[in-house]
Formats: C-alpha cells, sequence, structure tokens
C-alpha cells in the first residue's frame, strides 16, 4: 500500500507571496529573500531522497513528508521525512548544507564552514532524537503499538558536504548518513525486523491521522518583519510579465505593459490576499485589493469563485481557505 504525503507548510508560500507584495527596494527584503532561499534549499534536500525511496518494494511504506503534529504537551513538532513499515518506522531530518560539516555532539552544535566564513546551528542529531521521542509519545496517545521499532538519522543531501566529527565519531556513524546510503540502511532495518507490528489497517489508520492532525507551520510573516498590511502592493500582477497592476476590461485582465490578457490572473493576487492578509474577504475589499472599480464586477469575481461564505449580504464574507495551496497531497 505504498504511499507518499507530502504536507505543505504556509511559509514558503508566504514568503514568495510576501516578496510580490513589497517595494524592490524594501529595508526587509534582503532577509526575506535569504530565508526563502533555505526554505527551498531544504525542499530540495527533502525532494532528493524521492529517487532512492523509489526503489523501495511499492507496497510496503507510507512515506510522509514535512509532517508536522501537536505533541501531548501541547508543542509542536515537524519531521521532514518519515517511513513507515509494519515491521519498524523511520525519521530522517535532511540537512541540505554545502561545504565542511562538524558535528560537535559534546556540546551540541553544528558547525558549517564554507571557505573563510563559519555559522553554528543546533546539533541535527538532537534534534532527531528529540523528534523520535515526541513522535513516540504521540503512538502511545492514540493507543498504537509501544513495542514498534523506531530508528532516526540526520540524511546529509549535499554530496559535495564534507562530514566531519570534532568528538565521538562513534555517534556520527550510527546517525549520520549520506543519502547514497540510505537504501542501504532501510534494507538493514527490513532484514533486522522480521516481525510485523502494524497491520494494514493500523497502517491505513495512521494515514488519516497525520491528514487530519497535521498543523502547517503559518508564521505571521508581516509582524515578524514589522510590515503593514497597507504597506503591500495591491492589484493584480501579470502573468506573462509579472508587472503590476493589471487593468480589468470587459471581464478580462489586461496589461498595460505587455499587451497580454488572462480571466484568471486575479486568483493569484486573492491567495496572496489569503496568505498574507486575511482568509475572507468582503466586495469591499476585492474592490481595493484587485483594483476593481464598482460593485457589480467585484460580484462576478466572486461569485464564479463559488466561495462558501459567512453573513448576510450587505456585511457577507466570503472564505478563502478553498484556494489554499497549503493542503496534503497524496500520491499512491
Amino acid at each position: 500500500m505504498k504511499q507518499k504525503i507530502q504536507f505543505k507548510s504556509y511559509t514558503r508560500e508566504k514568503l514568495e507571496a510576501l516578496l510580490r507584495r513589497i517595494e524592490l527596494n524594501h529595508p526587509a527584503r534582503m532577509e526575506i529573500e535569504s530565508y526563502l532561499r533555505s526554505i527551498k534549499s531544504g525542499d530540495w534536500g527533502e525532494r532528493s531522497l524521492d529517487y532512492y525511496t523509489s526503489f523501495l518494494n511499492m507496497k510496503d511504506y507510507v512515506i510522509c513528508q514535512g509532517l508536522r503534529l501537536l505533541s501531548s504537551n501541547n508543542y509542536h513538532f515537524q519531521i521532514d521525512t518519515l517511513l513507515l513499515h509494519s515491521n519498524f518506522i523511520l525519521i530522517l531530518e535532511v540537512k541540505n548544507m554545502a561545504g565542511t560539516l562538524k558535528f560537535d555532539t559534546r556540546y551540541n552544535q553544528l558547525i558549517q564552514e564554507v571557505g573563510d566564513r563559519e555559522e553554528v546551528y543546533k546539533d541535527p542529531i538532537q534534534q532527531v532524537n528529540h523528534q523520535h521521542y515526541q513522535f513516540s509519545r504521540w503512538l502511545e496517545d492514540f493507543r498504537f503499538p509501544a513495542n514498534i521499532p523506531i530508528h532516526s538519522y540526520v540524511i546529509v543531501a549535499n554530496d559535495r558536504a564534507k562530514i566531519v566529527p570534532k568528538n565521538n565519531e562513534e555517534i556520527l556513524s550510527h546517525k549520520v548518513l549520506r543519502t547514497t546510503k540510505l537504501l542501504d540502511c532501510i534494507h538493514k532495518h527490513q532484514s533486522t525486523h522480521k516481525k510485523e507490528i502494524l497491520s494494514t489497517k493500523q497502517l491505513k489508520k495512521i494515514t488519516k491521522l497525520f491528514i487530519k492532525h497535521h498543523k502547517p507551520a503559518n508564521p505571521d510573516l508581516l509582524k515578524k518583519y514589522n510590515i503593514r498590511k497597507q504597506d503591500l502592493l495591491t492589484g493584480v500582477h501579470c502573468p506573462q510579465c509579472t508587472s503590476l497592476p493589471m487593468k480589468r476590461v470587459h471581464g478580462k485582465w489586461v496589461c498595460t505593459d505587455c499587451n497580454s490578457s488572462s480571466k484568471s490572473a486575479h486568483l493569484n493576487a486573492l491567495q496572496d490576499y489569503f496568505l498574507l492578509i486575511n482568509p475572507t474577504i468582503t466586495n469591499q475589499q476585492v474592490r481595493d485589493f484587485l483594483h476593481i472599480n464598482n460593485v457589480a464586477g467585484a460580484n462576478y469575481v466572486l461569485q464564479q469563485l463559488h466561495l462558501p461564505h459567512q453573513g448576510t449580504t450587505s456585511n457577507r464574507a466570503y472564505l478563502l481557505e478553498s484556494l489554499d495551496l497549503g493542503q496534503p497531497t497524496k500520491r499512491t
């Protein structure tokens, strides 16, 4: 019953939306771009495992990426990649980092050296061990078998990274793997753990619980970067040349820069509104944000979307959640 479920975070979509909606010379732009690069790098690292997991037996695994759950002590924890097998579970913390990576297990830190630059990060071994503990507790809370073997590893996804143990090389040899070693590790556990602990029915139940209880990260980026809502750029971006704003002409969006037209360019603008400003929108707010100059035109746009709504006709607010890109996707 191999399934692959990719749980999306709002963070990347929000960062991309924010960059579309602030001026090019905004003082926070460089910091936002740097954060987005780190998010994209992490995403690439997690996706790099896809090649190796594609060689697994199609019926034996459930693979989850980006799962974020609430622990029993009301703290969220996120797992980069989770592999469920009827006989065992693997938790993988993926690091897509370049340069020399010095694992300092004595002081619980990872030191990255790139050229003459050095940066210090939290110890990913300690991080994945804590995820291991939290996930075990989560399974217990839902009364799954306590004897299911769970193993956790740090995966170094960058092939050119140099892994250096600053101390305790033995821990690294057991806990840190390159992507090229992943299949060997999985096959080792397949040969070691022969007893079925989780039935097919239980695996399906866990999968449903993941989808139900996944809590996507949803940071308030405007607050983080001290950006006011009124400072965001409004209007509809041209899907061809990205200029802003397009004009609404006879039911279409027309770009005054490249003369291209679109009937659906406003969908991305409404998605930006949902991600950055509010999950609901009124007719007046549609007019203000999309630059539509009359009530009837805004009503037409909203009616075509068939969005659920709340409130009476005079103060009706439309729920933009159905436009959301942050829902988990499943592949079988």
